[in-house]
């Protein structure tokens, strides 16, 4: 696989009033609850393959595969696929309706071609649809017939839904994300609560965390970095370099700052949250119908941000 997959930590959010109708669905179309704790980290180790998976033994090849516990839900989400029809109720109480649809889908990414099955959520109030979201696919790369994509979830008894998208290769299953969103019966739709992709983790609306890759292996040749710090869109730049650099920074001169005034106070953590909270508001995300949300618009905001909070405080710090 090419990329490595990090850790998914579940954090509880406080559920306020307008999510905390009970949601009692029948256990054949819930999901597993598996899919609200998931660990990336962890599922990666056990789902890699090692490169010489075909040169061993049966029983060694079966105690690998064993290690991923994401081979044990095809048969119940197979099952979920059989059951749904083009309009099938899940939930119903007063005028508030939960309706699965079953839908063939396709799409091209590059040179390639991919074709599935998604099921999708609907929210529906006096049987008018309010809101949707992906709940499940599966798909096929038609091109090359060399790797299958899906997504599973969860809904539980408190309108938290979980998802995980994976794909499937010659080498195993990498997970690819994992989204986390509550049913808001107040404003009528997935508010979609946090979310966790290859390297950034967003709970919103305050909170964007990118976490490093210790198996990366850049190499910039001398200089290359320092025009990466001047034009951080030049083709050898990693826009993730660059916001470590900076994010190094200002961690840096706030601790300067908080020692030259004598406060007890550190402007880091203030500055992140507000700078967080920009820069998630001024990109929406893509999260009903698209399959591959992208996060370099929001690097490239905290990038920009950052440059403005390291300028304000070495002013403060020349006074």
């Amino acid at each position: 696989m090419k990329h490595s997959f990090y850790i998914g930590i579940v954090f509880s959010l406080v559920s306020a009033y307008c999510y905390s109708q009970p949601f009692d669905i029948e256990e054949k179309y819930r999901g597993n609850s598996f899919f609200s704790r998931v660990n990336m980290q962890k599922l990666w180790k056990d789902c890699t393959l090692p490169l010489d998976f075909e040169e061993l033994d049966v029983s060694k090849q079966t105690e690998i595969r064993n290690r991923c516990q994401l081979y044990n839900f095809s048969s119940y989400f197979d099952n979920v696929y059989d059951l749904i029809d083009k309009r099938t109720v899940i939930y119903q109480k007063n005028d508030l309706t939960l309706r699965l649809s079953k839908e063939n889908f396709s799409f091209k990414q590059e040179d390639d071609y991919y074709s599935g099955v998604k099921l999708i959520l609907f929210l529906i109030k006096n049987n008018e649809i309010k809101d949707k979201i992906t709940l499940a696919n599966y798909f096929t790369n038609e091109t090359t017939l060399l790797s299958v994509g899906y997504q599973y979830f969860y809904i539980s008894p408190s309108g938290d839904i979980y998802t995980l998208s994976l794909i499937e290769m010659d080498d195993g299953i990498g997970p690819q994300r994992w989204r986390h969103y509550k049913i808001d019966v107040k404003n009528l739709k997935f508010h979609l609560a946090q979310i966790y992709d290859f390297r950034h983790q967003v709970t919103f609306p305050d909170n964007f965390t990118i976490l490093p890759d210790p198996e990366q292996d850049k190499y910039y040749e001398k200089g290359q970095f320092e025009k990466c710090l001047k034009d951080e869109s030049e083709d050898f730049c990693d826009i993730e370099d660059v916001y470590f650099y900076y994010l190094d920074q200002i961690k840096h001169k706030t601790v300067q700052l908080a020692r030259k005034t004598n406060s007890t106070k550190n402007l880091f953590f203030p500055l992140k949250k507000n700078r967080d909270k920009l820069c998630l508001s001024q990109n929406e995300f893509l999260i009903n119908n698209e399959l591959f949300p992208y996060f370099d618009d929001i690097v490239l905001c905290e990038i920009k941000q950052l440059k403005q909070e390291i300028k304000r405080v070495e002013i403060e710090l020349a006074k």
